[in-house]
């Protein structure tokens, strides 16, 4: 009688943990498969207003899968004008937090010399700035998260002017990815294509 009072609870826990797996894989799995690709704001600058301060600059960013599970490479390259060209890989780890909701926690290369290639991707080699993580619901047709300012901002300075190319937040819904980045100090809104 004691030992059935026992494995119950034990079976209710396992099937718990085993349920809230497959969750977690079902919507990393969602995450990744829905942010891939390259993705282009060139109607975005066409469609722009000539002659502002804040032009929005042309951005692309390519997404690709890594042989690692959970994890990809976003390649942002940014073009503010023909001579100010800037490009940056970050690795994102996508992750399912304790309370059900989505992760992508930005990783860095302290001193990227080269454009890092997704097929000998090794997280050893990367930074974390888990203050900058992107939390948010990765469980709806529509995928959304950001990250909280003054913690990531504290932690990014280390980073120093790359910073401005990390994405602070997205939403990505099915063939545009809305990117939220810092540049010029200035939060702004990339609306990217798939190409």
């Amino acid at each position: 009688m004691k030992t059935s009072v026992l494995i119950l609870p034990a079976m209710l826990w396992l099937a718990t943990g085993y349920a809230a797996q497959a969750t977690g894989d079902a919507a990393t799995a969602k995450v990744a498969s829905a942010l891939q690709g390259t993705f282009d704001n060139r109607q975005q600058v066409a469609s722009a207003p000539a002659g502002t301060d804040a032009a929005i600059p042309h951005v692309t960013v390519v997404i690709e899968p890594t042989p690692q599970k959970d994890w990809s490479l976003w390649h942002v390259h940014i073009e503010i004008d023909a001579e100010s060209k800037f490009d940056q890989t970050w690795a994102m780890q996508a992750r399912v937090e304790h309370d059900g909701s989505g992760a992508l926690v930005p990783y860095y290369q302290l001193k990227q010399t080269s454009d890092p290639v997704a097929s000998a991707f090794d997280p050893k080699d990367w930074l974390s700035l888990e203050a900058c993580a992107l939390r948010g619901d990765f469980s709806k047709a529509r995928i959304e998260a950001m990250s909280e300012g003054e913690p990531c901002v504290a932690v990014s300075m280390s980073v120093g002017a790359r910073r401005a190319l990390l994405p602070v937040g997205f939403v990505g819904e099915g063939r545009t990815l809305h990117l939220d980045m810092n540049l010029r100090g200035v939060r702004t809104r990339i609306d990217a294509d798939r190409s």
